[in-house]
């Protein structure tokens, strides 16, 4: 069974107090409402994703928020409990130790993050940004497949520390397995859905990226050594107006590997990277 720390109810509670309030008073209270009766949680979530300038533009929005947040939270729930028991099947790993899943609500900074939360591997899902059922249940496989594999690196190597964050190769690798694995443990939804979770306006977005497929590799292949192309990749930044095209390119390359995901997920870092530089290099 999936493990679930739910901060939702409190956030719940905040939405209550706040409702009425000013857009000013409201960002004070999430601070003392929810923030502060979550402070486990916002540490270990800001560890990964330091940045509160979305705060002011949530509470700003709080009642489309908190209805979207109504709809998610139980559609995010049987997700997990769906979703997470296969993937340690389609990884090739123990079912124990398993990633710890966290419901709640960030400040529009990412969709998802995974990180460590006392003791635990966990996985912080951020319902602000759910858009439907189905692309629910691909991202928790997503990114409950990069839970499961840091689990799997800890056991391995439990005197290594964490995976680098700043490495473009191994960013590579681990968004392309995680693709991967989504695509296996929740089959048949339309391509695109791997990559966006359901998001609206990415018409195109995949064609484009198959298209210009040769050009972003070569981006790629220069950009090895510089830790800001993760970003540019993977995250806020973009290439011709297109954002996030790292992800198919990643998954592209770690197809193209050839193994299956138990031996992918088996590889250690450095094989990993390897791998990836010399896919590159042939590509």
């Amino acid at each position: 069974m999936a493990r679930l720390l739910d901060t939702i109810p409190t956030f719940e509670a905040y939405a209550r107090k706040a409702g009425l309030e000013s857009p000013v008073t409201r960002e004070l209270l999430w601070k003392e409402r929810y923030e502060r009766e979550c402070p486990e949680v916002f540490d270990a979530f800001n560890a990964e994703h330091a940045s509160s300038g979305g705060v002011t533009a949530l509470v700003r929005e709080l009642t489309n928020v908190k209805a979207r947040v109504a709809v998610a939270a139980p559609a995010m729930r049987q997700a997990i409990e769906r979703v997470d028991p296969l993937l340690p099947d389609v990884l090739g790993l123990p079912a124990e130790p398993a990633p710890l899943h966290v419901l709640m609500v960030g400040p529009f900074s990412t969709n998802a993050a995974v990180g460590r939360l006392g003791d635990d591997v966990a996985v912080f899902h951020c319902l602000e940004w759910f858009q439907s059922e189905d692309g629910a249940a691909v991202l928790v496989a997503h990114e409950g497949a990069h839970g499961w594999h840091d689990l799997a690196l800890a056991r391995r190597a439990p005197d290594a520390g964490p995976p680098p964050t700043d490495d473009l190769a191994w960013t590579i690798f681990t968004e392309g397995l995680a693709t991967q694995a989504s695509r296996a443990a929740v089959p048949g939804r339309p391509e695109v859905e791997y990559f966006w979770y359901g998001h609206p306006e990415t018409e195109g977005w995949l064609t484009w990226c198959r298209e210009h497929r040769a050009e972003l590799l070569k981006h790629l292949r220069a950009s090895l050594d510089l830790p800001e192309a993760i970003e540019t990749f993977f995250g806020g930044g973009s290439v011709d107006g297109q954002w996030r095209v790292g992800y198919e390119a990643a998954d592209f390359l770690v197809s193209g590997l050839g193994r299956p995901l138990p031996e992918l997920a088996a590889m250690s870092v450095e094989d990993a990277r390897t791998a990836v530089v010399a896919a590159l290099q042939t590509s």
